[in-house]
């Protein structure tokens, strides 16, 4: 009994710790979003004025935010690390799509009337559910934050399922065009 509390607060002592870094690892991503948002708007004004070259800054946000949505890839380069750190039953759920307007940083769930003109990114959510060891599934949601182009993780759901933890992650998927 002693060994089974032991275990218990170390194990809840762990999850705490864990959510405490990541809530730090967030808001240090939300900056950068915001701060790319900035980078966008200058970088659209300057192309409205005139032509410009391929500077590494530009190339490093066309990574981030590529033309195409290309969810089968994003799923492509996710499945051989899943096995490298022995992910069980990996599945993947695509919810839809929103679109945030770039001035405002407003999310929109439809697109803008016609005659309006805005610049968006597109945001495909995308449900992953999966079972792993504690360590693995660290290293394996760490991969997946850690992508050339940006993904964010909106929420993640851990639950102890017999010997293994049962995880519900939600993340999104960012583009500057339709699939």
């Amino acid at each position: 009994m002693k060994r089974q509390k032991i275990t218990f607060i170390l194990l809840l002592t762990a999850v705490v710790v864990s959510g405490a870094l990541f809530s730090f690892y967030a808001k240090s991503r939300i900056a950068s979003i915001n701060s790319l948002r900035s980078s966008i708007k200058s970088f659209d004004r300057v192309r409205d004025v005139s032509d410009i070259k391929d500077t590494g800054e530009i190339r490093n946000l066309k990574e981030l935010f590529p033309e195409k949505a290309d969810i089968a890839g994003f799923i492509e380069n996710i499945y051989p690390v899943s096995k490298k750190y022995f992910v069980k039953n990996l599945t993947f759920e695509q919810k839809g799509r929103e679109f945030i307007e770039l001035n405002s940083g407003k999310v929109l769930k439809a697109l803008p009337a016609a005659g309006q003109k805005t610049k968006l990114i597109y945001s495909y959510p995308v449900k992953v559910n999966f079972y792993s060891a504690y360590r693995n599934m660290a290293e394996f949601v760490r991969v997946i934050q850690n992508q050339e182009r940006l993904v964010t993780i909106d929420s993640l759901k851990v639950k102890r399922d017999k010997e293994t933890l049962a995880v519900e992650m939600a993340v999104h998927i960012y583009s500057t065009e339709e699939k």
